[in-house]
């Protein structure tokens, strides 16, 4: 078994489970901007719960696809959390 922490990182993740497959990218795209838009969601809560190399992640599988709107929501969004935690401290 492992502990939720192991997988809290993209290289957590990749160490227990190897590269996250396209499927898996596509729906967590899928569930960040669901709860960014529809539901609301603060950007900079999802953020820190995705956790700001997940984000990357998706962003680069979305440029990848070729989804630039949803690269740009993304792009904006780490900027924006960079940025306020740069403030911040």
């Amino acid at each position: 078994m492992f502990k939720a922490e192991e997988i809290r990182t993209v290289a957590g993740f990749k160490k227990l489970f190897g590269e996250p497959k396209t499927g898996m990218l596509m729906d967590l795209s899928n569930e960040f901007i669901d709860s960014y838009h529809r539901y609301g969601t603060d950007p900079f809560e999802l953020v820190d719960g995705f956790g700001l190399d997940w984000v990357k992640l998706i962003m680069d599988y979305n440029e990848g696809i070729e989804e630039y709107e949803l690269c740009a929501v993304f792009r904006d969004l780490i900027n924006d959390y960079i940025e306020t935690k740069i403030k911040v401290k």
